[in-house]
């Protein structure tokens, strides 16, 4: 069970790298288009909300990709005087709670996506976009991440160890 958990955080990890990375792609372009339309000129309404849209969308979906290669900022000032069982429930007790926070602003965003989009508010920015559609792959990208949390969690207890993805090579457990 824990090689198909692993294969699937793997799998949900790679699909939201490759959007938020192809996010950031689109971003640079935004930023491109405004700085030459400036020097050409030109004013095309709505290129730096898209931008920051764009910035909020790779986020949101690098959250996923972060978490599986372990490279979420840990305060460990705690953590490294603590050994055995004692780390073990305190770390798995840290995952319960980024789980069920995730979870909460997943909800609340896909909430908010749905209200956008029975009002139809649109953007306060000059391009006055239906305000839901930049919202979807960002409540997409925060479920996507409360899902991987919720399998790591899922994991975690199954093993009895918090081995990851990128630490499938260590077989350390908390006795």
């Amino acid at each position: 069970m824990a090689r198909i958990l692993d294969k699937t955080i793997a799998a949900i990890a790679m699909v939201c790298g490759a959007v938020a990375a192809l996010t950031i792609l689109v971003l640079a372009g935004f930023v491109l288009a405004s700085i030459v339309s400036r020097l050409a000129g030109l004013y095309v309404p709505g290129l730096t909300d898209y931008a920051g849209y764009c910035l909020a969308i790779a986020g949101a979906f690098g959250m996923s990709y972060t978490f599986a290669q372990h490279g979420h900022i840990r305060v460990e000032v705690l953590l490294d005087r603590l050994r055995g069982r004692v780390r073990f429930v305190l770390e798995i007790a840290v995952l319960l709670l980024s789980t069920a926070m995730a979870i909460y602003l997943a909800r609340y965003l896909i909430l908010m996506t749905l209200v956008s989009y029975d009002f139809q508010d649109r953007s306060d920015g000059s391009d006055e976009i239906l305000i839901y559609v930049p919202q979807i792959p960002f409540a997409a990208g925060f479920f996507l991440f409360a899902v991987v949390l919720v399998l790591a969690s899922v994991r975690a207890l199954v093993r009895g160890n918090l081995t990851g993805l990128a630490a499938a090579r260590q077989t350390e457990r908390w006795d």
